[in-house]
Parts: structure tokens; C-alpha cells; sequence
């Protein structure tokens, strides 16, 4: 076969204006222009949509992106740093061959590696035969001692690995890192090839690409292998940092696609020397851990003792073989770029054969000769740490300033054994549409590979990274501005592979729910508690502005209804003082940014920006639809001062659009999520806060001389959406008692705080307890004493008005659901979800950050 193939080149309308760069390796375009012969079908399938349909593709899949809720953190200590994730309208093209030389070289560094590993935490004969210096291991910062010999015997150091490529100019492909710890990017793999294969159906099957899903149908067959007991059907958990990780998108992902409780460290227990998981109904025996956290946070009793998100004991477990962990603990140390330098020299001592894929070359300065050859070159070199603690850039010596390149020589002559030096990489480039155009940006790959038996598989693609600087590249796969598909072009037919069970499989029935984490039920009661508030507050001031934009620009419900947005923080107090409005700007033209300011603790874009945190921490949870549903009213809520929101109909477009929103979130919370402890969290978190919201709303409006007219009545009807049944019932006449029993006694009425009352009470009594018990729970009682207090209520002494217009009984009762709420919603907290922290107060508007 040829190298090239002249049938489509540079000069074609896509690849128009073209041009490799020279000097390095371009995966597409050989010298002239000439298309690479594998890249050849792919070619003329682009040239055939063209430019145009090209990228209203690549425009649908970035929509389908951000419907998903697609994101990365480039790093853990700013969780709000998360970016979207952009896929390139181009993949990148593999022939099959070349891959298998590729899985070849990394099947044989995973095997070494893991060699490696087993002898350090083992008899050490590397160290004793002075093949790798004491430094590799005892100079380590992450080295701890309890490590020595903790894997059980049979068990591996990796199951999972990963390395990062560059292809050099020759062609050849090297490894710049190695990941053993827990590797990123699996999930982002997976999502490129689900949107790619969307985007470009036609190319993808007439390619004939290898298909990604039998890697993780091993990896579950892998995982399930491991657990010491019940090997037919073991719970296997993926341990999660949690939502301030860089991976937690991905964690997620994962989780849901591999069908893995996903959990965090407060989730987690050890009891009798096994590790549990904490759940509603109990405490359950977990068998295989995936952890996605760093080696040492994992054990705040052996390990490092300020962990937050380890869970005490586990190393015992580990060596009485209770438990089994992907990647097991210590395997970090294989990651540090001082071993690169002696990686030839391991292999050969170890395998008794060169490496089959070469490292980047790499100096580790703690060797006088190494030194001295790295002062010399040091404008050539790029200085990295070590040991890797951290993804810490990269030295640039040839980027930095003179005086900052004395401060790197005199670093390095006093603390050698800390650094290395590595050659610059000259990476490959591959062709990116960006801007109407195909440009050639530098390529980073990250192939992944499983231990299976005495070999490994490799997954057929992996992780690209794209960007136009080079060096860029070299800090973390997380840098880089795209990502591309990977696909590695098959030579014979493809077999389909699914992660279902076949389908003559016995599957056990079951009814499950009981054991949902203690910290899921409590997220899931408050994304309930602020969706509800979110939409309390917004039909509110859908009403105000309403009553604004009469003809008599409001009556009495104006005013009240402004002082209940005063009372919840959605306006400045001095709007309702008397005397005070007329020396503030008009409440029309501020209401938009008032609501909208995601400053403002208690306004309506802080309950939607929290609801949508908690989704994103509970999205493996709830369907998909919810989780899109809530990405668009998050979106909808996005405004700034420069929004063109000023106009009372623009403003109110805006809101019926939120609106509309969050009833379909509730919608499909009401048909989509099956009736087990999830949904009943969720839903006892509307039902506790819509209570909670009409009581404080009907005390605020009705508890005044002005409370009783008909403007008011029908605001209120309004704010809880129940003006057409009480017209159906009583035509247009409006009066106070009716209203109340509507509003509070009427429990067919979905809106009435006696319905809410009724399902909580119907929540309450279902959740998990002792069966044997006789007397009511806590939470029991507070639930039917508050209900019953509504339903023994008499809607015309409710409704009785004394001379100061307050009414004593309605006052009564309000205050008594505004007490007790609060108190059934601790009383819960303590009882279920405890293990999620401590309880937060109804009346607080602070709730999850």
C-alpha cells in the first residue's frame, strides 16, 4: 500500500488553506498535500457534506453537549472553574496495525509497572541491585510505609492504565506519562464516541471503527472478578472525591453507564472489619471499590489524618483481603517522571528486553551527570517535579525570563533530587475546523488499557487533545481547547456489543430503593426543597409584575405582595416602609436584576444555581430529561445589568419561560422517577417547602387591614394557582373564608397546605424503620399533628378579622406550620441523613453552596 493517495489534498473547499507544519508529523497529510491512505474514505465523506453541513453538525452536537451537561474542572481547587467540553467536528483516524503495535508497547510497560510496583512494596530487589536509586521510592513525598505488602496475594497493583502519546516527527509514538492512579478520561472517551457517532452516522459505520463498548463489558466481567465474596452479583462502588473533583462529570458518567453505586467518603464505613455502605435501609457489605481519589486520602487513620474523604480503617480491610480497590493503594508511585529515566534499565532487568515504546527522554537531576548535562542543555529542556503530587505546570526554561532562569539554576543545584528534565516534544499535528476553516493543531492522546489474565486490553481509541500551542499539551489531558474522537479503523467486520445481558440470561427481579446513601437522600430533599422555592418565588413576582403593569399600576395586593418579596430577601426592605418607596429607583425597572443577581442570597437565581448543583451532584439519579430540564433553567436565569430585560413584557416572557420550565422538571419528577426512597426525598422536600412558602405568604397578605379585598384574594389565587377552581366553585365572587379553605383546609386542592401536609405525612410513614416498633416515630408525630391541625381548622374562624385587621386564628395556625415545619424537617435530617452532614434549618435560605 502506498503512504499517500492523491484523490483529495490541501486544495480541496475543506482542507482549503491547509498547511502542515514542518518539521513535525501530521496525521492526516503527507508531503504535498497527499491525504494519508487511511484517512482517505473519511476525506471524501467530509468533502461530500461540505463546509456548511459540516458544521450545523458540529453546532447540534455542542447543543447535545450542553444538553448533557458535558464539563471538565482543569482542577480540583476551584469548583467553579468548570468549562464545557467541545468536541471537534474531525476525528482522529488510526489503521488497526499501527494500533496493535501501540497496544503491544503499553501492554508490555503496564505488565512492567506493575513489576515494579510489586518489588518496591515487595522484597525491593531493584533497590537492593541499584537498579532504580532509594530516592524512586523513599524520596517519594507519597510514599507511606502501611503500603508495604498491603495487596492481598493473587490481586494487582493496576488493573487500570493509562498513558499519555505524542508522535514524534519520525512517526513514532512515545509515552510522555504514565496515569496508574486512578486514570482520567474514560468517560470523556466514551461521551467523544457517542457524539461523534451522532454526528457523522454515515462515516462512522462506512469506516468501520472499532467499537469502544467491549472494553467495559471486560471491565465489569474484571470488577466483578475481584470481589472476595458473591462473585455472582457483588456491589461494586465507584468512590468519588465528590462535585469539587475535576473528574466528578466523568465519576458520574460512569457510574450511571456501568450501573455502580456512586458514592463519596461520608458514604462510606468500616464495620466488623468490612467496608459498609451507608443507605437508608442499612449499613451493606461493599466488595470492589473504584477509587477516583488520591492514594493517601483514602485512610485518614494510616494515611494522611486531615483527609476529609477517606474512610477510617480501610487499610485493615484491605490486608484481611475484605475488600478489593481499583487501583490499589500506592500505585501513584509509578506515575512520577523520575522513574522515566530509568524505565530502560528496569526493563531489561526485569523482562530481559528492550522497551518496546520509548519514553520522552528524561534526566533526573539527583544524578550529578544529569545535572551537569541539564545546566548545560537547560533552554532546550523542560524541568518538571519529580514526583507528581499534584498536576503542576511544566518549566518553559526557554520562555522565562534571564533573571528567572538564574532563580531555576540555583533551584536546581540545590535541590536535584527533585527534579527532572525532559525533552521538548515535538507533537504531531491533526486537522481541526474551527472558524469555517481546517488548521492543523497539535495533538496529545491518552490510551487506556486493562489488566485481563497474564495480558492486557487496550481500548480500541482513547482521549485527544487538541490545541494550537504545543506546549500547552504538556501539563495535564485536561488542557488542550477540543477533543477528538479516536477511531481505529478495523480490517475486518465488526462484531456488536452491548453492556445489556444476553438475553437468555436469568435476571433476579427485584423492587430496589432501600439502598439509596444517606448523602443522595439528603441532596435529593433539598434539589426538591429549592426547585419548589425557585418556583414559590417566581409566581410571585409573576403577579407583582402583573399588578404593575395594570392599567392602575396596583392596588393593596401591589404592596403586600412587594412586602412578601421583602420578607424572603428578593427586594430591599425600604420598598414596603411608608414614606420610604418614592426615594427609590422605580420597583419595575430594578425587579429583573434584583431576582436575577446571583449575589443575592435569596434571590430566584440563587435557588435555581443551587438546584442546579445539586442535580449535577445527583445526576446518575434522576432520568436524564430532569437533568437536561434544569440545565435549561439555568440557562434561562443567566442575566446580567446589559440584559434587555427592562421591558415589563420582554421581563415577563422570561419568567412564563422559567416557569413553563420547572412545572416540566416537576412532571417528570412525578412520571419518571420510580416510586422508591429517591423520589420520596425529593417530593418531601417540594411538599415540606410549598407549605412552608404558603403559610409565610398567607400570614404576610391576610394579616392586614387591606388582606380582605377582592385585588388580593385574586393575587393570592393567583401565586397559588388556584383561581380557576375557585371561580368554577364560586364564580367571581371572591371572599376570605373560601379563599382560605381553598388555600389551606381543601386538601384535593394539589396547591392547599392540607395536601402537602397529607403527603408528607404519606412520605413520612413510609420511610425505613424498625417494623417491630410500636409507638409513632418522632417524625411520624410531627407530621400528623400538623396535619391534623389543618384539617380540624374551620376556614370562616380563619377568615375572622379583628379590629387591626390581624386574624388571630389564621396567625395561630400559620405560626404553629412555620415552628413545626422546621422541626420535621431536623427531625428527618437527623433520623435518615445524618450521614450527609449536619441538618439545615427549614427557615434557612443558605442550604447547599
Amino acid at each position: 500500500m502506498n503512504d499517500v493517495t492523491p484523490d483529495i489534498g490541501t486544495t480541496s473547499p475543506l482542507f482549503s488553506g491547509y498547511q502542515p507544519r514542518a518539521g513535525v508529523f501530521d496525521e492526516m497529510f503527507a508531503a504535498a498535500g497527499q491525504v494519508r491512505p487511511h484517512w482517505s474514505k473519511l476525506a471524501t465523506s467530509l468533502e461530500g457534506l461540505g463546509v456548511q453541513e459540516l458544521e450545523r453538525r458540529w453546532d447540534q452536537a455542542q447543543h447535545q453537549i450542553a444538553r448533557d451537561g458535558v464539563t471538565f474542572n482543569p482542577n480540583d481547587s476551584d469548583a467553579e472553574a468548570a468549562r464545557p467540553w467541545i468536541l471537534d467536528a474531525i476525528p482522529l483516524v488510526l489503521t488497526e496495525a499501527e494500533w496493535n503495535v501501540v497496544s503491544e508497547g503499553l501492554s508490555q510497560r503496564a505488565m512492567l509497572l506493575e513489576m515494579v510496583l510489586a518489588d518496591l512494596y515487595g522484597p525491593q530487589v531493584l533497590l537492593k541491585e541499584k537498579v532504580v536509586p532509594p530516592d524512586v521510592l523513599f524520596g517519594h513525598p507519597g510514599f507511606y510505609p502501611a503500603y508495604y505488602e498491603l495487596r492481598p496475594p493473587g490481586h494487582r497493583h493496576l488493573l487500570l492504565y493509562a498513558a499519555d502519546l505524542a508522535r514524534a516527527p519520525s512517526g513514532e509514538w512515545w509515552v510522555t506519562a504514565d496515569r496508574t492512579r486512578a486514570p482520567f478520561g474514560l468517560g470523556y472517551a466514551l461521551e467523544n464516541r457517542i457524539i461523534a457517532s451522532r454526528m457523522l452516522p454515515k462515516e462512522f459505520r462506512a469506516a468501520n471503527v472499532h467499537r469502544l463498548a467491549p472494553f467495559f463489558v471486560e471491565l465489569r466481567e474484571a470488577l466483578r472478578e475481584l470481589a472476595p465474596r458473591f462473585r455472582d452479583n457483588p456491589r461494586i462502588v465507584l468512590w468519588t472525591k465528590g462535585p469539587s473533583s475535576r473528574a466528578y462529570f466523568e465519576d458520574a458518567y460512569l457510574a450511571r453507564y456501568l450501573g455502580y453505586t456512586l458514592a463519596e467518603g461520608g458514604d462510606l464505613a468500616v464495620r466488623e472489619n468490612r467496608v459498609m455502605l451507608k443507605t437508608l435501609g442499612g449499613l451493606l457489605p461493599v466488595e470492589v471499590l473504584v477509587r477516583r481519589l488520591n492514594d493517601d486520602d483514602c485512610d485518614p487513620v494510616e494515611l494522611r489524618p486531615d483527609s476529609a474523604s477517606g474512610v477510617s480503617g480501610l487499610l485493615e480491610v484491605m490486608r484481611a483481603g475484605n475488600v478489593s480497590i481499583v487501583n490499589s493503594l500506592g500505585s501513584r508511585l509509578v506515575e512520577s517522571p523520575i522513574l522515566l529515566s530509568f524505565l530502560p534499565n528496569i526493563c531489561r532487568f526485569l523482562l530481559q528486553e528492550e522497551l518496546k515504546m520509548p519514553s520522552v527522554a528524561t534526566w533526573w537531576c539527583g544524578q550529578p551527570k544529569a545535572l551537569k548535562y541539564v545546566l548545560e542543555h537547560l533552554t532546550e529542556l523542560v524541568i518538571r517535579s519529580a514526583f507528581r503530587m499534584a498536576d503542576s505546570p511544566p518549566i518553559h526554561p526557554s520562555e522565562i525570563r534571564p533573571a528567572e532562569l538564574d532563580i531555576l539554576r540555583r533551584e536546581l543545584q540545590s535541590r536535584p533530587q527533585d527534579y527532572v528534565a525532559q525533552e521538548t516534544v515535538k507533537r504531531s499535528t491533526t486537522p481541526v475546523h474551527v472558524n469555517g476553516k481546517t488548521q492543523p493543531w497539535h495533538l496529545a492522546m491518552r490510551a487506556f488499557l486493562m489488566a485481563r489474565g497474564q495480558s492486557h486490553v487496550t481500548i480500541p481509541g482513547g482521549l485527544a487533545r487538541v490545541s494550537p500551542q504545543s506546549h500547552v499539551l504538556d501539563f495535564t489531558m485536561t488542557s488542550g481547547e477540543r477533543a477528538q474522537d479516536v477511531w481505529v479503523l478495523a480490517d475486518g467486520a465488526i462484531d456488536d456489543v452491548s453492556l445489556l445481558s444476553p438475553p437468555d440470561k436469568t435476571v433476579a427481579l427485584t423492587r430496589g430503593g432501600s439502598d439509596l446513601p444517606s448523602r443522595v437522600a439528603d441532596n435529593l430533599f433539598w434539589l426538591g426543597r429549592y426547585v419548589e422555592r425557585a418556583e414559590s418565588t417566581l409566581r410571585l413576582v409573576r403577579v407583582l409584575v402583573l399588578s404593575i403593569s395594570s392599567e392602575t399600576e396596583g392596588g393593596p395586593e401591589r404592596k403586600l405582595m412587594l412586602r412578601s418579596l421583602a420578607e424572603q430577601g428578593q427586594v430591599d426592605p425600604d420598598y414596603v416602609i411608608s414614606g420610604l418607596e418614592e426615594t427609590l429607583p422605580n420597583i419595575a425597572a430594578i425587579l429583573p436584576d434584583a431576582v436575577f443577581d446571583p449575589t443575592r442570597e435569596r434571590s430566584l437565581r440563587r435557588s435555581i444555581d443551587k438546584a442546579a448543583g445539586l442535580a449535577s451532584i445527583v445526576r446518575d439519579r434522576i432520568a436524564m430529561d430532569m437533568w437536561r430540564t434544569i440545565r435549561r433553567i439555568s440557562s434561562l436565569v443567566q442575566h446580567s445589568p446589559g440584559d434587555h430585560l427592562k421591558e415589563t413584557g420582554e421581563f415577563l416572557d422570561r419568567l412564563d419561560n422559567i416557569l413553563a420550565e420547572l412545572l416540566a422538571f416537576a412532571g417528570l419528577a412525578a412520571e419518571s422517577m420510580t416510586r422508591t426512597q429517591g423520589w420520596r426525598f425529593l417530593d418531601l422536600g417540594r411538599r415540606i417547602e410549598r407549605a412552608w412558602q404558603s403559610s409565610m405568604l398567607l400570614q404576610s397578605t391576610l394579616n392586614s387591614e387591606e388582606g380582605g379585598q377582592p385585588s388580593v384574594l385574586e393575587a393570592l389565587l393567583r401565586v397559588a394557582d388556584s383561581l380557576m377552581t375557585y371561580r368554577s366553585r364560586y364564580l367571581s365572587t371572591i371572599q376570605v373564608a373560601p379563599v382560605l379553605d381553598l388555600l389551606v383546609v381543601d386538601d384535593t386542592n394539589p396547591r392547599s397546605i392540607a395536601y402537602q401536609l397529607r403527603t408528607v405525612e404519606s412520605h413520612v410513614e413510609e420511610l425505613p424503620r424498625d417494623s417491630s416498633r410500636a409507638l409513632l416515630s418522632p417524625e411520624q408525630r410531627l407530621a400528623v399533628s400538623l396535619r391534623n391541625a389543618v384539617r380540624l381548622s374551620d376556614p370562616l374562624e380563619l377568615a375572622r378579622q379583628e379590629g387591626d385587621g390581624n386574624r388571630p386564628a389564621l396567625d395561630r395556625l400559620m405560626r404553629r406550620l412555620q415552628d413545626q415545619l422546621p422541626k420535621l424537617s431536623d427531625t428527618v435530617s437527623s433520623r435518615f441523613l445524618t450521614h450527609a452532614g449536619l441538618p439545615r434549618h427549614l427557615a434557612s435560605m443558605e442550604g447547599r453552596s
